[in-house]
């Protein structure tokens, strides 16, 4: 099956990314909240955290309880992207130019 084109489309729209609380806010004034899958899963991350620390080091029980941290923080990043890709798909789809800010969140430093 090859891949079909998108019609094309006129509409362009600005994304300003990662404005506290939300993921992202449009031109249009359209606010995405962004979603707490860490916040959601802290109680069960936290636990088996704290089963694993309790572990003897190299035991078969500690693997099993690595493993079961690792599950759960692959859960985490996997919701993460699911939601990035439906977000993106949804832009992409209506849009036809997407602008967004090119900012360095990273190494923002604030000099007072």
């Amino acid at each position: 099956m090859d891949p079909k084109p998108l019609p094309p489309s006129e509409e362009a729209i600005g994304i300003d990314l990662g404005t506290n609380p939300h993921f992202l806010v449009t031109s249009e004034g359209e606010m995405v909240e962004a979603p707490r899958h860490f916040q959601k899963a802290e109680e069960k991350l936290a636990k088996a955290q704290r089963e694993l620390s309790r572990k003897k080091k190299g035991s078969n029980r500690r693997k099993k309880a690595r493993l079961k941290v690792a599950k759960l923080h692959r859960k985490i990043a996997n919701q993460r992207k699911d939601f990035h890709h439906k977000v993106a798909r949804k832009l992409v789809n209506r849009y036809g130019t997407i602008v967004h800010e090119d900012l360095n969140v990273g190494r923002v430093r604030i000099y007072v």
